[in-house]
């Protein structure tokens, strides 16, 4: 992959609501530096050394402070506030078994990131946490209420966002929140009866994913910088089988799987893939995980290893009744067929379509097109006209194409990336 490409990692916390989550878990309020970089202190010792009790009383302390701030009248970090509740709704709910008291805090939580306009395009991953909770209790609709209240403001902040990271993390979100609420459907509907929000999962890039995943702890597991911290100290395989089943844990393992496994895939790393399926059998980042090493098993020529973890595959997606593509998409086959595709997709105004054809995170001509609307997209695609090859190699190509514009013939440069099997545009 050219470096240009790689972008996506410079530009992490970019994004308006990402960047907004991302400095939660990062900075501490302003009530007093000294006073609250001592109590973080405090609260990171009591957590390393499992007393939940002292780090819930430390986060409670931390919170009645900002809360008699605010009702003297002076200024609060609100972000931070919210990143407490969730800190402790968290400790309530996994550590202390609290789950009253832990949608207490949520809900809290959830109030504090409304109340302040700063927090407006802060994304409501709290929705997650309280669903979780409710699902454990057995109450599904509740879990599905909250679960869907979040794929809709995924669907507005979509709407809303131009930076390609934040695109690309609400695009991640949506698939796994999708699977979660087919995972409860499954459980209260029969198979006959039971209609996928997730019909299809493409898995053959996971390359251009891997920013998003490792950064996915920061965005879903309120003490990810503490569990993050005892999980580079311990044994992959034993942490994952000591660890607890929770949505937390399932994505700060995933995480933990894939930084054993960077560069290649070794005897390691593949005990703690197996312990990861062991744990999360069909959860949708075990899926995730086995296209990763089916590709590497099937590169280098363990056909009996990928067979077996296809056939894994295969199975879940027929539970589910959805299509799994672990294969390279023919109508990316060539620079031809991608551009091709990509006049079809003008032409019906299909904006999922448009973006498919870019490489991942470069997807800002979709706004473009979303905002001409589709009579204009249908009129552009029909001016464009016929590529031809300028130079190019088995991973990366450049080609002419003339377009009318005024009753004036332009003619422009297009390059297109082999990305595992699929050729790609830039942004032209």
């Amino acid at each position: 992959m050219p470096e240009e490409y790689s972008m996506v990692k410079r530009k992490v916390w970019s994004g308006t609501f990402w960047g907004l989550f991302a400095l939660i878990f990062i900075s501490s309020g302003p009530m007093s530096l000294c006073h609250a970089a001592n109590i973080d202190r405090e609260v990171e010792e009591s957590y390393l050394k499992a007393d939940y009790t002292t780090t819930a009383r430390l986060l409670q302390r931390r919170i009645e402070q900002w809360s008699a701030k605010t009702s003297e009248g002076e200024n609060v970090d609100f972000q931070g506030l919210y990143s407490n509740y969730l800190l402790l709704g968290h400790v309530y709910a996994w550590k202390l078994r609290k789950s009253e008291e832990a949608l207490k805090q949520f809900q809290t939580a959830s109030e504090v990131r409304q109340a302040d306009e700063r927090n407006k395009g802060m994304l409501p991953t709290e929705f997650i946490l309280i669903a979780e909770i409710y699902e454990a209790k057995n109450d599904f609709p509740k879990a599905t209420e909250y679960y869907q209240n979040l794929l809709n403001a995924l669907v507005v902040a979509k709407e809303n966002e131009n930076d390609d990271f934040s695109i690309m993390m609400s695009e991640e979100l949506t698939r796994f929140v999708k699977y979660q609420i087919d995972t409860i459907n499954i459980e209260l509907k029969t198979r006959n009866h039971f209609e996928p929000l997730l019909s299809k999962l493409k898995l053959t890039a996971p390359s251009i994913q891997a920013p998003i995943y490792q950064l996915l702890p920061l965005a879903v597991v309120p003490l990810a910088k503490y569990d993050m911290a005892i999980a580079e100290k311990a044994d992959p395989v034993a942490f994952i089988k000591q660890s607890p089943s929770n949505i937390s844990s399932m994505v700060l393992n995933f995480s933990l799987v894939l930084n054993a496994s960077v560069g290649s895939v070794t005897d390691s790393s593949e005990k703690a893939m197996r312990a990861y399926l062991v744990k999360y059998p069909e959860s949708y980042y075990s899926l995730v995980l086995r296209q990763m090493f089916y590709r590497f098993y099937w590169e280098s020529g363990q056909e009996e290893k990928a067979r077996q973890i296809l056939g894994e595959m295969k199975k879940i997606a027929e539970k589910r009744k959805m299509e799994i593509i672990t294969e390279p998409d023919e109508r990316f086959s060539s620079p031809e067929r991608t551009w091709e595709t990509y006049k079809g997709a003008l032409a019906e105004g299909d904006l999922d379509g448009i973006r498919e054809c870019y490489v991942p995170g470069r997807q800002r001509h979709a706004f473009f097109y979303a905002a001409l609307g589709k009579e204009k997209m249908r009129e552009i695609g029909e001016k464009m006209g016929s590529m031809v090859r300028v130079s190019g190699s088995e991973r990366e190509a450049r080609y002419g194409v003339k377009r009318i514009e005024n009753g004036k013939e332009y003619t422009y440069e297009i390059r297109f990336y082999n990305i595992n099997g699929e050729w790609k545009m830039q942004e032209f």
